[in-house]
């Protein structure tokens, strides 16, 4: 039998009424909001927990029209406007991901090279897909296919899990091997340290990626290599002694311009099409002609670079995508881990904005681009999220949203009402026994700033620190 416990704000502490642990002091912060001035955030007063869902009480909320949202694409659980779907319910791993034009047979409309993964961030997430060279999807079904209904707006979070440094890796054409280098695990992960002497006499320290005999390529996880570097450098293996002698001039290829993500409001008549990729965070207005209008930039000298650096690490990573196309200006931003956000401003789409079709996931996963097709780029992707809106519900282990990173998890929406919200309690990767805080999105993507604590709020807490008092 489930069991409710009720959490609302007592004489400015949040408190259980059926326990005596006490949690931090409810404030409403500072807001958090990407248009002209402050918006007031929403406002939590109130949280019922069962064993297996969380009722809301507060303010500013907003109308939520459909209260699901639109895909929610998490292993096994996928469910599509609000209705669970068993579409991926019996895979294979390493298979391909189906892509078909018929609703009923796939999730995706559009799609290459996605396979299948067991590699996950969660057990409570079955599997990932995996792209090997190129491996994207896009044009979900929930979302009209390739044929989108309209919508000004678009929500989009994602998981991310790259083999090694990415935005670093290099194939290069390479002769005279001599014994054998450590290529690590599998083709795409990083294996032993190398050392390239340059021509120049200059030296370049990165990893070997895979070896390829047949095509007499060497894949490296190197960023500082450039094709002149190559030309003529001399690799060796600092593990395994194995060496040979590179050859850029015959060539060279690198992962960047490769693309993480697009979202295009139709396919050949024009609106708005933003490309997240290794480098660069770009959003351009196309005619009906396909002809490009014009570009939205962070700044009036930005050209979209400084994006975040996904290969930083190997760990999972949160990504976030949020378009808003509802004035006569597009305005978004690309995010990773609550921080290193990205943004495009001032993008007039006034008199070119399509009247019937909204913005949606194009294409995600990893679709090579520029020569990056040659570099055995390897990454996970996964847990996807996609709505028309940035009303959503998240838990984390911290106590203010300023705080959390990737440490969120998204919730399932069942009701949503101006003052009141029910979701499926999902602990994803957070810990039961640590303390849990909600955080609800409006319309704006503005958040209450500090968490509502709902769970072992006494781990929160501690006491005062002790006073010495000293009297000379």
């Amino acid at each position: 039998m489930n069991t409710v416990k009720t959490l609302k704000p007592t004489g400015g502490i949040m408190k259980h009424t059926n326990t005596v642990s006490i949690a931090m002091p409810f404030v409403l912060a500072a807001t958090i909001t990407y248009g002209n001035g402050a918006v007031a955030a929403p406002q939590i007063n109130q949280a019922d927990l069962s064993d297996s869902t969380i009722t809301i009480y507060g303010t500013g909320f907003g109308k939520k029209y459909q209260p699901a949202p639109v895909l929610w694409a998490f292993g096994q659980d996928i469910r599509e406007n609000g209705v669970q779907v068993a579409k991926e319910r019996d895979i294979g791993l390493g298979k391909p991901v189906p892509v078909s034009k018929d609703p009923n047979a796939s999730i995706w409309s559009r799609g290459t090279g996605a396979t299948f993964s067991g590699i996950t961030r969660t057990p409570s997430v079955t599997h990932t897909y995996q792209a090997h060279n190129e491996g994207w999807l896009g044009w979900p079904h929930a979302f009209g296919g390739e044929d989108t209904p309209y919508s000004d707006k678009a929500y989009i979070s994602w998981r991310i899990k790259p083999a090694g440094d990415i935005n670093s890796y290099r194939a290069v054409q390479i002769s005279d091997v001599n014994g054998v280098f450590d290529s690590g695990k599998d083709p795409f992960s990083p294996g032993e340290p190398v050392l390239i002497a340059t021509p120049k006499g200059g030296e370049i320290r990165g990893r070997i990626v895979h070896f390829d005999a047949t095509k007499s390529l060497v894949h490296l996880e190197a960023g500082p290599l450039q094709s002149t570097d190559s030309q003529g450098a001399k690799i060796l293996g600092l593990n395994s002694g194995a060496y040979g002698l590179l050859h850029g001039d015959k060539f060279f290829a690198s992962s960047i311009a490769g693309k993480y993500l697009r979202s295009y409001e139709t396919i050949n008549e024009g609106g708005t099409n933003s490309v997240f990729s290794t480098n660069r965070w770009v959003s351009v207005q196309i005619n009906s002609n396909g002809e490009e209008l014009r570009r939205g930039f962070e700044t009036s000298t930005d050209s979209g670079y400084g994006v975040p650096d996904i290969s930083n690490t190997t760990d999972w990573k949160l990504l976030e995508a949020f378009i808003d196309l509802s004035g006569d200006y597009g305005v978004g931003f690309i995010s990773m881990d609550n921080k290193d956000r990205k943004w495009y401003k001032n993008l007039y789409i006034g008199d070119s904005k399509p009247k019937d079709a909204g913005p949606t996931i194009s294409n995600i996963g990893w679709e090579p681009a520029g020569g990056a097709e040659s570099v055995n780029v390897g990454l996970n992707f996964g847990e996807i999220y996609f709505d028309t809106t940035p009303q959503r519900v998240v838990l984390s282990d911290q106590g203010l949203f300023s705080d959390v990173r990737g440490n969120q998890e998204f919730q399932y929406i069942s009701e949503w009402a101006e003052q009141k919200i029910l979701v499926d309690l999902r602990h994803g990767e957070l810990s039961k026994n640590g303390p849990l805080f909600l955080y609800v999105f409006d319309e704006s993507n503005n958040v209450n700033s500090t968490g509502f604590c709902i769970a072992n709020c006494d781990a929160y807490m501690s006491p005062p620190s002790k006073i010495n008092l000293g009297i000379n």
